[in-house]
């Protein structure tokens, strides 16, 4: 009975080392191991510590578990190839030119349309590149200004909720006041009236730039078929505007570079997945996939990866 608990103890001690190590590796907190882990936090540190007086041999097999369903996420993520980095395709180059030009001018830009095109990525490639840019990301759950000021209260470094929408706007504008930064709003279509009137206020009282990102629908509402009344102050400030539709040949090109793609074949196989609904979007989701198929033999990726990948994915041309 003595040298059983021995080996139990010598299991835990190992298991213990293990997940330290991959904790370190992965940065993760005791906190952030319970959550994915699906153990109580209490329990686990009890258990990190020796003191835990309960059913070991559960927290034991849920840790195990846990490091497996790591270690099988690394050997997919390895197979898998990774999405190239941005790519200045002719698109993406159109919508640095709306972001730059807001910058620059602290002026208001209108980039819409085009889904799955690269808005987005373009508009994190900037932010990455120039000094004083902030992206705030939009959802169906801002359906007011205070809401929506508190996505931006986040995005620009501002986490402390404040008592009301008039104090989280005037935190906002004086955060951004004189910076000459650029705003860009992403996901714009999902903002109500009051939220676009609230952000072309913190516009108007900070001289910033401003790019307001979304689907054909946010245009639709600003000029409202007649240019509608309460819209008539935004329409009125939008000094460029870029309409985005299906992702040009060229943009498709830049792409299938990147991923080493350019038998004739799989070009075309590419250039009409481009055409569907997912646009690049969906592309790389297609070009990703088939990676998991490739070989040691493999050099890149072919037109039956390719084809096969977007069967799987429920594509049909």
């Amino acid at each position: 009975m003595e040298a059983t608990n021995d080996r139990v103890q010598l299991d835990q001690d190992s298991l213990k080392e293990a997940v330290r190590k991959e904790m370190n590796r992965l940065g993760l907190s005791q906190t952030r191991l319970a959550k994915e882990s699906g153990i109580n936090q209490t329990r686990l540190s009890l258990w990190f510590s020796g003191k835990y007086s309960g059913d070991t041999e559960a927290v034991a097999t849920a840790l195990s578990r846990w490091l497996n369903a790591i270690q099988e996420r690394d050997q997919e993520a390895n197979r898998m190839s990774a999405a190239p980095s941005w790519r200045p395709t002719p698109t993406a180059n159109g919508i640095t030119g709306a972001l730059r030009y807001a910058h620059r001018a602290g002026d208001i830009a209108l980039v819409y349309g085009g889904a799955g095109v690269g808005k987005t990525c373009t508009a994190r490639h900037y932010q990455e590149n120039h000094p004083n840019v902030w992206v705030a990301t939009m959802s169906p759950a801002m359906n007011s200004v205070a809401a929506c000021l508190e996505r931006i209260a986040l995005a620009i470094g501002l986490p402390e909720a404040q008592p009301s929408a008039v104090k989280t706007e005037n935190a906002i504008v004086a955060r951004l006041e004189n910076t000459g930064g650029l705003l860009i709003v992403d996901e714009a279509q999902h903002l109500p009236v009051c939220g676009l009137e609230a952000i072309r206020s913190v516009h108007d009282a900070t001289g910033l730039g401003l790019a307001l990102m979304g689907n054909e629908s946010i245009y639709s509402r600003i000029t409202g078929g007649g240019r509608q009344a309460h819209f008539a102050q935004l329409f009125s400030r939008v000094g460029y505007r870029v309409r985005l539709g299906n992702p040009s040949a060229g943009d498709v090109e830049t792409l299938l570079a990147a991923w080493n793609i350019f038998e004739g074949k799989s070009q075309s196989l590419c250039m009409e997945i481009a055409k569907q609904s997912g646009a690049l979007r969906g592309l790389t989701k297609v070009l990703r996939l088939g990676s998991l198929m490739l070989t040691e033999d493999d050099k890149c990726l072919t037109y039956d990866h390719i084809q096969t990948a977007w069967a799987d994915l429920g594509g049909a041309l």
